[in-house]
């Protein structure tokens, strides 16, 4: 009787723990797969306005766009109605031949169409210590900038039009606005689609581009990096050999914490927490990235920034991040500005992740600027970080932060 009930409960217990294993792998490669292709359906265009279907997305108020199949960007504003499974938005500029009528078109935050409606643009190809090249936009006036740069890095599961959306701010606060694509992205090659490493491999791709930076007469560079392009930001902080030209930092909903971000993800999709602990320990062996296509090893618990494992940026910092972030946690931000006194928080209220440039884009352009071009920025790096201007701050134990007016 003792022995049928050991053996039953032996049984149930592997039987969990294989439902646990997978759970566990099924969130880690949620994690790091590449993104699915872009779902396009069928728009529908009258005058001023255009018919999309309902999606949690295009409910959400702020400017987005619609990428058509053609490669046609369409910039789209508020909600006019919702009827039954349609959302009616404004259209805020009309590309000239655009016809009434049904077209097919994939929507996105992307609420920029092409560097060009940014600023003078050249096209260019950074040179990749891994062989081939990576495509990048330059924006600006290099001679206007003088030797101030800026270099924006998208996050995991998109492309440089998403980071496109910070370049206005930093091009008319007067720098140069480099917008790069690295390993992994959308515009890689098929053969190098691998899965994300969490910026662990990606951070070199980047890093390549602050190469191109300085040979091109970078002097001083702020990373201006969106979501899990923060986690490339630090790195790079860390390892780059070209890091004391980096002067400062714009972190857009920045994972900063992954430990947090996996445990945000899980409890999210109502599964145990235990998931969470298992799903980095699959990243983090050598076993688990084999399966999962991962060139190397991903050790998720050690890529934080809000306690003491790793040292801090060294530079200013400005965060800028939703308090209702729903895929990385505000409290991660709040969290590290807590522990670096050199960084700034601003908090906003947008829905949806690295929706506040879609949500409030005034705003959004202002903070960024207003930041950039308020600053006596010293290529010595001495002091505070590389500046003079964290005097105007509110200070509290240590921590700046700015909360809404």
């Amino acid at each position: 009787m003792i022995r049928s009930i050991a053996v039953g409960t032996a049984v149930v217990a592997g039987t969990v723990l294989a439902a646990h294993t997978a759970l566990a792998a099924y969130v880690a490669r949620r994690l790091v797969a590449p993104r699915a292709p872009k779902v396009f359906a069928p728009v529908f265009i009258e005058g001023d306005t255009v018919s999309v279907p309902v999606v949690d997305d295009s409910r959400e108020p702020g400017v987005y766009g619609l990428r058509f199949d053609d490669g046609l960007h369409l910039p789209v504003g508020d909600v006019v109605r919702v009827d039954r499974d349609r959302v009616i938005r404004r259209i805020l500029v009309r590309p000239q031949g655009l016809a009434d009528g049904e077209a097919t078109a994939a929507w996105t935050s992307q609420n920029i169409g092409a560097p060009e409606d940014v600023g003078p643009t050249r096209h260019v190809a950074v040179a990749l210590r891994r062989g081939g090249t990576a495509e990048a936009w330059e924006i600006g006036d290099r001679e206007r900038a003088a030797g101030r740069w800026t270099i924006h890095v998208h996050g995991l599961r998109s492309s440089r039009n998403g980071a496109l959306r910070s370049a206005p701010a930093t091009t008319d606060a007067g720098w140069m606005s480099l917008v790069v694509s690295y390993a992994g992205d959308e515009e890689c090659a098929p053969a190098d689609a691998l899965p994300s490493s969490l910026g662990t491999r990606e951070w070199r791709d980047v890093d390549d581009a602050i190469a191109y930076a300085v040979a091109s007469g970078a002097r001083e560079i702020v990373l201006v990096a969106w979501s899990m392009g923060g986690t490339i930001a630090m790195l790079a902080l860390e390892q780059s050999p070209h890091r004391e030209a980096i002067v400062g930092l714009v972190l857009v909903a920045p994972a900063l914490d992954w430990p947090r971000v996996v445990d945000n993800a899980v409890v999210s999709a109502h599964l145990p927490r235990t998931v969470a602990a298992a799903s980095m320990r699959v990243l983090g062996s050598r076993l688990g990235a084999r399966a999962l296509g991962l060139v190397e090893a991903v050790d998720a618990h050690a890529l934080t920034w809000v306690g003491d494992s790793r040292p801090g940026p060294g530079v200013p910092t400005l965060i800028v991040h939703s308090r209702v972030d729903p895929v990385v946690p505000f409290s991660g931000s709040a969290a590290f500005v807590e522990r670096h006194p050199d960084a700034e928080l601003v908090a906003f209220d947008a829905t949806g992740h690295c929706n506040e440039a879609n949500q409030e884009p005034e705003r959004f352009h202002d903070t960024i600027a207003g930041w950039l071009g308020d600053r006596r920025w010293v290529g010595d790096r001495a002091g505070a970080g590389g500046f003079d201007g964290l005097s105007h701050l509110g200070s509290h134990g240590g921590r700046c932060v700015v909360e809404d007016p």
